[in-house]
C-alpha cells in the first residue's frame, strides 16, 4: 500500500468515526482515560526532524479541548482516573527539553492558562541546546557545504543542494542516536568543525535560561525534571543515572524554590529506561514520569510509565494540509488504533 493511500485510508476511518458518533461511543465505553500530549517546540519555522507546532496549531487544539471541558492539568487529570470520578476522556499538555520558544505558552493570545508541564534538561539551561538542534544549527548557518561523514558510513553531503541536507537530516540522527553518550558528542562536534556555522546571537538563543523558567512557573507553568544532560538513562551505569535524576531534580527546586514532582524519560520508547530508571525516579522523589510510548491513560495506570501521544507539525493534518479536528479527536481517543488493530488481527 502506497504512503499516500494509507494517509487518505487513515483520514477515511478518521472521518466516518468521529462524524459518525462512533468515535464518542468508544469514548463512553472505554471510560475514563487521560491523554497526554508530548510537544517540543512552540515555533513557526519548518522543523526537519519534526519536533515543532505552530502557535496557530497550539491554539487550535487548545480551542477544540477547551469546548469540550477536557483541557486540564496533569495532577487533575490524574485524579480524574480514580473509580469515583466521571467517565471521561480528559487531555493534558507537555513539552520536552526546555526550549525558549515554550514561553509562548504564557502569551495572551492563546485563550488563558494552558496547564502544561515543562521537562527541562538542567543542565542545557542558558546553554547549547540538544544536540538535535545543534546540528540543525550547523547545517542551517552553515559557512562551508561540504560535510564528510564517512566513518559514520553515510559518505560525503553537500548541503549547497537541498537534497543531500534532507538526506543528512535522515540519516544522521538515527546513527548518532546508537552510539554512546561521549561518542554522539564527538560526531556532533566534528560536524560544526566541517560546517563552521556562524555564531548565534544571544537574543536567538534556543534553550530557556533559568529567569525564562522561572517566568513559565510565575505563568502557571509546572516544571518537570528531564535529567541533567538528556541522556538516555538505559545506556547508564546505576551512579550516572541517578545523579543524571537526582541533579536535575535538586537544580530545579534551588532555582524555583520547590522540588519538582513530574519527570520525563529522555528519549521514552521502551528500550531508553528500565525497571531500574523507574525505581531511581520513584527514590529521587518524583510523583510521576511520562514516557513516548503512545496511549490513553485509564485507571490504575502505572504512574512512573505514563503513556503521551507524540504531536508535531505534520500530525493530524487533512491530505489538504490543514489541521484535522477528526484525525486529532479519532487517533487520541484510541479508536483508530483499535480499527488498526482489528485489521491486523
Amino acid at each position: 500500500m502506497t504512503a499516500l493511500l494509507r494517509t487518505w485510508l487513515r483520514y477515511s476511518l478518521a472521518l466516518c468515526s468521529h462524524y459518525s458518533g462512533l468515535d464518542g461511543l468508544y469514548r463512553q465505553l472505554s471510560g475514563a482515560g487521560l491523554v497526554i500530549l508530548m510537544l517540543h517546540r512552540l515555533r513557526d519555522d519548518h522543523d526537519p526532524y519534526p519536533l515543532s507546532v505552530s502557535r496557530t496549531q497550539l491554539r487550535q487544539m487548545l480551542a477544540w479541548l477547551r469546548g469540550r471541558g477536557a483541557l486540564v492539568g496533569l495532577d487533575d487529570g490524574l485524579k480524574a482516573l480514580s473509580p469515583d470520578r466521571a467517565q471521561k476522556i480528559h487531555y493534558t499538555l507537555t513539552f520536552d527539553d526546555g526550549y525558549r520558544d515554550n514561553l509562548g505558552l504564557i502569551e495572551a493570545n492563546l485563550g488563558g492558562p494552558v496547564p502544561a508541564v515543562v521537562y527541562v534538561a538542567t543542565g542545557h539551561i542558558g546553554g547549547e541546546p540538544i544536540w538535535a538542534y545543534r546540528l540543525v544549527h550547523a547545517v542551517e548557518s552553515r559557512s562551508r557545504d561540504q560535510i564528510d561523514l564517512g566513518g559514520l558510513g553515510l559518505g560525503h553531503f553537500d548541503l549547497a543542494l537541498r537534497d543531500d541536507r534532507h538526506r543528512l537530516y535522515e540519516l544522521l540522527p538515527p546513527r548518532l542516536k546508537a552510539l554512546e553518550p561521549a561518542e554522539l558528542e564527538a560526531w556532533v562536534d566534528l560536524v560544526y568543525e566541517q560546517a563552521r556555522p556562524r555564531p548565534l546571537p544571544h537574543e536567538d538563543r534556543e534553550m530557556l535560561d533559568w529567569s525564562d523558567v522561572r517566568r513559565l512557573a510565575d505563568g502557571g507553568v509546572e516544571i518537570g525534571g528531564h535529567t541533567c544532560s538528556h541522556a538516555i538513562l538505559s545506556r547508564l551505569d546505576d551512579a550516572a543515572a541517578s545523579e543524571e535524576i537526582g541533579l536535575s531534580r535538586a537544580s530545579i527546586a534551588a532555582e524555583l524554590g520547590n522540588a519538582p514532582r513530574h519527570f520525563a524519560y529522555p528519549n521514552g520508547g521502551r528500550e531508553d529506561f528500565s525497571e531500574r530508571d523507574v525505581r531511581l525516579v520513584r527514590d529521587a522523589g518524583f510523583a510521576t514520569a511520562t514516557t513516548s510510548i503512545e496511549g490513553v491513560n485509564r485507571p490504575g495506570a502505572d504512574p512512573y510509565r505514563l503513556l503521551r501521544f507524540n504531536v508535531h507539525e505534520d500530525r493530524f493534518r487533512a491530505p489538504s494540509g490543514r489541521l484535522s479536528k477528526a484525525l486529532f479527536f479519532s487517533e487520541t481517543s484510541g479508536m483508530l488504533g483499535w480499527l488498526r488493530g482489528l485489521r491486523t488481527a
